[in-house]
């Protein structure tokens, strides 16, 4: 390496990238103008005996489960004193603190920008500020169960505990 010179050269066969699929970005412009299906049926979520799960503030027990949960302005959600009831074992502990705050994430996308994109290090900026509102999805799911974020200028519930079954709904950033 330094004297600078190749001490060998080898030339592999190029294997084509895929064709860019036309719905990678989910924009309107490229999901027929972004009109909502009209063909969808009501989802109507019923649990006669109450949920599987209980909070209290922001304690949370799911089945064996429990752990506090919380929401903050610089790393958006944090999971704490995560434990598992074990029958044998009592309350066992499994990790401090969860958060979500230094996780990369490539876009994926290899066209242009999207290429140079990706969700890096977003405590930096504040990944809890940057949260988007599911309020208007997610009111007539359960009204009742929740955790509150307290602090000026956000909404009343910043997090809700819903069942899996009753939505399935993500949302990402598109930079």
């Amino acid at each position: 390496m330094q004297n600078m010179v190749v001490i060998e050269f080898e030339d592999r066969k190029l294997v084509p990238l895929p064709p860019a699929d036309p719905l990678r970005n989910y924009t309107a412009g490229e999901t027929r103008g972004g009109v909502d299906r009209s063909d969808v049926k009501p989802l109507q979520i019923i649990q006669p005996e109450g949920p599987n799960f209980r909070v209290s503030g922001n304690f949370v027990e799911w089945q064996k489960w429990n752990f506090r949960i919380g929401f903050t302005p610089r790393e958006g959600l944090v999971i704490y004193s995560v434990a598992y009831v074990d029958g044998s074992h009592g309350r066992r502990p499994i990790t401090h603190r969860l958060s979500f705050v230094q996780m990369v994430v490539p876009y994926g996308d290899p066209n242009e920008p999207h290429y140079r994109k990706n969700a890096f290090d977003a405590g930096e900026d504040g990944l809890g500020k940057n949260a988007h509102s599911l309020k208007k999805a997610l009111v007539s799911i359960g009204k009742d169960d929740g955790i509150k974020g307290y602090w000026k200028g956000n909404l009343p519930q910043v997090i809700r505990v819903v069942p899996y079954s009753a939505v399935q709904l993500f949302a990402y950033e598109t930079y």
